[in-house]
């Protein structure tokens, strides 16, 4: 799937057992999201996601690292600080399967 909400509800209904939606949330309550990951739900897919622990994201993930450092801001020049620990996250995923990748292959 992809980030256009509209997208994601297109092809969430199109999953099956088969596939895991891997799902990246900052603030774990975005309401387009949380429909979406209910309809890949329902159609049999496995959810993994990366979100604030207990939040609604979370609760609906089969599986969740939990990653709390969201902070709202209505200033427009601060950005949310769960930025740069999704993607420090996400690089650590990412080398662990690539090392995973290249031990299957010796």
């Amino acid at each position: 799937m992809n980030s256009d909400p509209t997208l994601q509800m297109v092809s969430a209904p199109r999953l099956t057992g088969e596939d895991v939606l891997f799902v990246l949330s900052f603030s774990g309550r975005t309401s387009y999201l949380i429909s979406n990951i209910e309809i890949a739900k329902k159609a049999g897919a496995r959810i993994i996601s990366i979100s604030p622990g207990g939040s609604v994201v979370a609760s609906l993930a089969d599986e969740n690292i939990n990653l709390n450092a969201y902070r709202a801001s209505t200033h427009p020049l601060i950005v949310p600080t769960g930025r740069a620990p999704m993607y420090v996250m996400l690089d650590v995923l990412f080398a662990l399967l690539a090392r995973k990748c290249e031990a299957d292959t010796l």
